[in-house]
């Protein structure tokens, strides 16, 4: 079969496993990597090892853009809204998990001291790919979402950083006690080789991304130079033998910081990378072999127990130093334990430079991606769905069998009018009406009732919007504050010390979670507000979320084909 047919077959056959993935509600990613698993050459070998060799190529894209992506997630105006709880997370997830695993395995191994090492440094690594994917397929949004974004970030700098660093101690120190120490000078050559080259490459990319987007491109020149500036950023890492991922995430986040139309870039690639993001994972699920299960033994059990209870551990106790209730410890814990490429890579790294312990390194990271990459997804997607994060309409969206019996009696309608035939009768299904809390978000930053100005400006400066809601005690809803409303009281600083965010909060309209989407959309084009407060009326009007504008639009457009049914 020739390499294009054979192409066309994966992407048809990697259609097909997402949407029988998304009947059991289990994610899309979820629904590639069995597809790539079902039909490479550990099952039918319809994929064989040549053919993924072949391919490599589609997964090295891929990979480039997804770290550019993640580099975008540093900028330092998200970080604002996190600042304060992000390092406990941070510190509580890379030391719990790193020092969980290597003590783990140093007991279980008797004394592997490098390969405990090792595997302990590369539990810190989260696979992007999966997490950015099941994020964007989930639309979610809040805390959690930001919380994951950046550490997986910041953990895959870190896990590269270490690894380097540790890979030129141990290999270097056999050569350092032969030589008196002569050897200490390639070590330091070595971790500056693999560390600050990817940094400079980086940084010369975005220099030469950001100036080209200054000259103002249209759009297609701007997915065209992106592009570039991202293959680029590849094949620079091969060349240099360096990673690829701290190459482009570099590049990403030195532009997003320098450059305006950063998020630009990003729409544009979006638009573009998903069929990439497939294939990536087929071929990522084509390489796994399941006899790997079977060879894994008492390390990779170890591991994969240390690593998953590392990542819960270190972020519940971290949740605990921030003293803040959101986001959850349990569900960060669980959204950072997909792994896979980064970890294979860099334990592929340490098998040609250091075979002697390189081999059992990456015989178990082999074994126990298999685990992390399939159910790693199920377990971000579940963490997200309990967060509050995602709106209930993309869990109900899923297709059923009813869906797709509709769907099918609507083909073979429209099939006999095409020869000008009449059906007897179409057979569908009646899909209850849909209401606020079917497509509200939960989370959205509030002010406390009892706020000063100073710290009214501070909140806002932290926020992507320009209106907040004010809530009381056990989120009673008092109304709305935007920078308008307060915006000449700037010029009295006296006052503005008595005033509180009680005193000059505006009453707006509010819905409840029951209300029709049609009622809210009318009410939000009554008032000209970007959302409306979604409230629950009792004793105390409770603050339960916001209903967004642009989620009623986009689900509208979505729905068209629906209506036209």
């Amino acid at each position: 079969m020739g390499y294009i047919l054979l192409l066309a077959a994966v992407v048809v056959l990697a259609l097909l496993g997402a949407r029988v993935a998304l009947l059991f509600q289990l994610p899309r990613v979820t629904g590639y990597l069995l597809t790539g698993l079902l039909i490479g050459p550990s099952v039918v070998d319809f994929l064989t090892k040549q053919d993924v060799a072949h391919f490599t190529f589609i997964s090295e894209i891929a990979l480039g853009i997804i770290a550019f992506y993640i580099g975008t997630e540093f900028d330092t105006k998200k970080f604002k809204r996190i600042k304060n709880t992000l390092p406990f997370f941070f510190v509580g997830d890379i030391l719990f998990t790193s020092s969980l695993v290597f003590i783990s395995l140093l007991v279980a191994l008797r004394g592997s001291l490098s390969t405990a090492v090792f595997l302990g440094i590369l539990s810190i690594a989260t696979a992007p790919a999966a997490t950015l994917l099941v994020i964007r397929d989930l639309d979610s949004e809040g805390p959690l979402t930001d919380h994951i974004m950046a550490m997986v970030g910041l953990n895959n700098l870190v896990c590269i950083i270490a690894f380097v660093i540790a890979m030129s101690i141990i290999s270097f120190a056999p050569q350092s006690a032969a030589s008196g120490g002569s050897a200490f000078i390639g070590s330091i050559s070595e971790v500056a080789h693999g560390i600050f080259l990817p940094l400079l490459l980086g940084l010369g990319l975005a220099l030469f991304l950001q100036y080209y987007l200054r000259l103002g491109l249209e759009e297609n020149e701007l997915l065209l130079v992106s592009l570039a500036a991202i293959l680029l950023g590849i094949g620079c890492s091969h060349y240099f033998s360096v990673s690829t991922m701290l190459t482009n995430l570099v590049m990403g986040g030195v532009l997003v910081n320098t450059c305006d139309r950063t998020r630009m870039v990003v729409k544009r690639l979006s638009e573009m990378d998903y069929p990439l993001y497939a294939l990536f994972f087929v071929f990522a699920g084509a390489s796994f072999h399941i006899d790997m299960l079977e060879e894994m033994g008492l390390a990779g059990v170890i591991y994969i127990l240390a690593r998953a209870g590392g990542k819960i551990l270190g972020a519940t106790l971290g949740k605990r130093w921030a003293g803040v209730n959101i986001p959850s410890g349990i569900y960060l814990g669980l959204g950072l334990l997909p792994q896979a490429g980064l970890a294979i890579g860099l334990s592929a790294w340490a098998a040609r430079e250091v075979p002697t312990i390189g081999g059992s390194l990456l015989s178990t990271i082999l074994a126990t991606t298999v685990v992390f990459e399939v159910f790693g997804p199920i377990l971000t997607k579940l963490s997200l769905v309990r967060g509050g994060e995602v709106k209930i309409v993309k869990i109900l969206s899923s297709p059923t069998i009813g869906h797709i019996r509709a769907n099918l009696s609507l083909l073979r309608s429209r099939v006999l009018k095409a020869f000008g035939r009449t059906p007897a009768c179409d057979i569908g299904e009646q899909e209850e009406a849909l209401c606020v809390k079917h497509l509200m978000r939960y989370h959205i930053d509030t002010i406390p009732q009892d706020a000063t100005l100073d710290e009214i400006i501070k909140i806002m400066q932290k926020t992507r919007y320009t209106m907040l809601p004010v809530v009381g005690n056990d989120k009673e809803w008092i109304g709305i504050l935007s920078l308008g409303s307060i915006r000449d009281l700037f010029f009295d600083k006296d006052l503005a010390h008595l005033i509180i965010a009680r005193d000059v909060a505006e009453k707006v309209k509010t819905v409840n979670a029951d209300d029709d989407l049609a009622y809210a959309l009318r009410q939000l084009e009554r008032h000209q507000l970007p959302y409306l407060p979604v409230v629950e009326k009792g004793k105390i009007t409770r603050f339960l979320g916001v209903i967004h504008r642009r989620d009623i639009c986009l689900f509208q457009l979505e729905s068209d084909s629906e209506i036209e049914k």
